[in-house]
């Protein structure tokens, strides 16, 4: 079944005299443990300041108009078709598995994603006979950059729809909801991202749980985009999971992770560039960091810094999404960038998580 067959035409004007519930969540990098944290080795990530948006008002149309211009949306849902894209993204989750199904059949769009998402969150059992809502989703982040897009804008979504409508979620409730629609995007989510984007802060995230630290301000500490991966986050879990890599060398992440938390607690800038070198080398093992991106890292080491990719990276092409560079100054790495194409900004952390606006 197409998107075509089951989308409705698009709902009537909002009710203009409605306030509008509006929510930000920022988006999140993983510092140290990506991949490793699927094996249940602790990560260290940290949310930023850069956002996703959600603004939800009500309307005299039934069901749920959907709005993301960034990706070109503009359905409307009735409350039986979100309950329904729930019940077959989640049957086409399952079989996948039970190895009987293709992780990239789970997601078809990312029309479906978001209205899946609505429909498995319980949401539908809260809204009246009587009027619907105008959900609008928008995004500094860049979508599969590595810094957990999808999780952000489903945590937005859902925690201004779940306000809007008198119920509000907490935390822990909005991490779980999360969390279920990252499992159709990446297979098996560690549930990090969700976790980071709606706490906010430094995070140790460990097994579902996360522990917060002190993070004092950070210099010289850029993010760099060297643009989106050929390959999904899912794809890349794959690849290094049909390796069968010993579990010493997850526990090899988990050391450097400790070296990384202890360095950035105590601003000791040697120690995190070696703990960032460590990093990147465990990532090359394991076969997710792009060649092209290799050499820039190479660049980077040779001018007296450290960087390493900060998302899934990628199994397929050059590009490897986001790249946490530290020990540089900003010129220099600007320089860097450019001759790479790649941009660059500096590393700003995000100590709220979500923020409600009325």
């Amino acid at each position: 079944m197409t998107a075509s067959d089951i989308v409705a035409p698009a709902a009537g004007p909002t009710s203009s005299n409605r306030h509008s519930t509006r929510v930000r969540v920022p988006g999140k990098v993983i510092l140290s443990g990506e991949h490793a944290v699927i094996y249940g080795a602790p990560a260290l990530a940290c949310a930023i300041q850069i956002y996703a948006f959600a603004a939800v008002t009500t309307s005299s149309a039934l069901g749920v108009r959907l709005k993301v211009p960034e990706f070109g949306i503009d359905q409307s849902f009735s409350l039986l078709q979100l309950f329904q894209l729930a019940q077959q993204t989640q049957s086409r989750h399952r079989q996948y598995l039970t190895a009987s199904g293709l992780l990239s059949s789970v997601v078809l769009n990312p029309t479906e994603f978001f209205a899946a998402a609505l429909g498995a969150s319980g949401l539908v059992t809260l809204l009246s006979d009587q009027h619907g809502l105008v959900i609008e989703l928008s995004l500094d982040l860049i979508a599969g950059g590595g810094m957990g897009s999808s999780a952000a804008l489903v945590a937005a979504m859902l925690a201004a729809s779940f306000q809007h409508v008198g119920e509000p979620l907490t935390s822990a409730e909005l991490v779980l909801k999360t969390t279920q629609s990252e499992h159709w995007q990446h297979g098996r989510s560690s549930g990090v991202d969700p976790y980071v984007c709606v706490m906010g802060g430094l995070q140790q995230y460990h097994k579902g749980y996360g522990e917060r630290h002190v993070i004092k301000q950070l210099a010289h500490y850029f993010l760099v985009t060297t643009g989106k991966p050929k390959s999904s986050t899912g794809e890349c879990v794959d690849a290094v999971k049909q390796q069968g890599f010993p579990n010493t060398l997850w526990q090899e992440f988990s050391i450097v992770q400790e070296n990384m938390r202890t360095a950035l607690q105590l601003n000791q800038s040697m120690k995190m560039c070696n703990a960032v070198k460590a990093n990147h080398q465990l990532l090359k093992k394991i076969g997710v960091v792009p060649t092209l991106v290799c050499e820039f890292i190479d660049n980077i080491e040779a001018q007296g810094g450290a960087a390493k990719i900060c998302g899934a990276g990628s199994v397929v092409g050059d590009l490897g999404g986001l790249v946490f560079v530290v020990g540089l100054n900003q010129a220099l790495i600007e320089q860097l960038c450019l001759s790479y194409g790649y941009g660059v900004q500096a590393m700003c952390p995000d100590l709220q998580g979500v923020v409600y606006f009325e």
